[in-house]
């Protein structure tokens, strides 16, 4: 038996093209949400086989990573408002997780290693102070792609101990095209920095959801710049005509090693086939069972959790806000926080005072339920309270 296929139609050994093709490009899902950390991770560039190689292949690259939409945020201090949360601060906090009218609060401070290896490289050539957030040296998505290495060496031996040469040349092809597209697509995050040293105000910041959940976070405004203020940026290494080059021989090479899998022999088919389907289970469980804190190292801040209480209303919550800040006038400058009436006013007014009373007993809903009351006596014509703009005032 020669190491190649002579003939197109010869029962003994010809060229063909059969299912083994189709494994190796299935499973574009489970790459797609890890395809950011797949690409960002220091193994990016070592030669594999990986399932759905062609979801690499995206000439529109992303400028940042996704953020939470419909989040209020509003700095206690500076009085400063964003309205989406920024992808490394919803590791920590994971918004998606706060139930309706939950209160969390969260003391951050920068970690022992904050200047031992934030300081990128192209921010040394620049002269700038650019900090990242790198992958967990050990996580789960480090181990797979570990697993594809060796399982792909692996491959390699078999097939040369068996003399299949085409399952040889699929394998380099499959193996450069994965390591071509991970290269084209390699990348960094980059985190806002404050420009100058200069002290200002702490850069406490309050988070309302759009289910009436408050998270309080305490910080200097350095955080606060990195973490909530500041756009994240994606920086990639290859940019312009490399990056072309580089897309362009993914390409090729991916369409290479689909035909040659096809046609090499029925053990190494097998055994490609096998591999594919063990490393599309282990992303499919990355995509399940891991999270983005399981991923990334945000081990630069020491994050603290102070307080959680689930309340039972919007009022509740919004008090429980104001007493851990100990401040009133971020809820106006949040705009939409509370209604804006009088009866409102003076229930801030209220509350303002009672959060300076340390272990104060107040009771907002309470408190709140009378100014009601007194405003709708004072009137001579039925008074109709503006609702929230998020929740409706029966609920707050």
């Amino acid at each position: 038996m020669g190491w190649f296929p002579t003939t197109l139609d010869s029962d003994a050994q010809s060229w063909r093209f059969d299912i083994v093709s189709l494994l190796a490009v299935i499973g574009g899902s489970s790459i797609e949400k890890h395809k950011q950390a797949i690409t960002a991770s220091t193994f990016a560039g070592f030669p594999r086989i990986l399932p759905a190689p062609e979801s690499l292949l995206d000439t529109d690259r992303p400028t940042r990573l996704p953020s939470v939409k419909e989040v209020n945020i509003i700095g206690v201090y500076s009085g400063t408002r964003f309205t989406e949360l920024n992808f490394f601060a919803n590791v920590i906090h994971k918004l998606e997780e706060l139930e309706e009218f939950e209160f969390r609060s969260y003391d951050i401070t920068y970690g022992e290693n904050k200047k031992a290896d934030d300081v990128e490289r192209e921010g040394k050539l620049e002269g700038k102070s650019t900090v990242t957030i790198p992958l967990r040296k050990l996580c789960p998505l480090n181990l797979v792609t570990l697993i594809s290495i060796l399982m792909t060496i692996g491959l390699f031996i078999w097939a040369g101990m068996i003399h299949d040469g085409v399952a040889l040349v699929g394998l380099a092809t499959m193996s450069l095209s994965t390591s071509s597209a991970c290269l084209s697509a390699q990348w960094y995050p980059r985190l806002a920095t404050r420009p100058t040293p200069v002290e200002v105000d702490p850069g406490d910041i309050v988070m309302k959801t759009r289910h009436g959940a408050f998270v309080v976070v305490k910080c200097s405004e350095d955080i606060t710049r990195e973490l909530y203020g500041g756009a994240e940026s994606c920086h990639y290494v290859f940019q312009g005509r490399c990056h072309q080059v580089l897309l362009a021989c993914s390409t090729v090479l991916l369409m290479a090693s689909i035909i040659l899998f096809s046609n090499c022999g029925w053990t190494m088919q097998i055994a490609i086939g096998a591999a594919y389907i063990i490393l599309n289970i282990l992303y499919w469980a990355l995509a399940l069972l891991t999270e983005p804190q399981d991923t990334w190292d945000m081990s630069r801040f020491d994050v603290k959790e102070t307080n959680r209480k689930l309340t039972r209303s919007y009022t509740s919550a919004l008090w429980e806000a104001i007493r851990e800040t100990e401040e009133i006038d971020w809820v106006r400058k949040g705009g939409d926080l509370a209604p804006a009436t009088k009866a409102w006013d003076k229930w801030l007014k209220e509350a303002g005072v009672e959060c300076q009373k340390p272990g104060s007993t107040w009771d907002p809903e309470a408190a709140k339920n009378k100014l009601m009351a007194k405003r709708a006596s004072a009137s001579s014509t039925p008074v109709v309270e503006h609702a929230q703009p998020i929740l409706s005032e029966s609920r707050t």
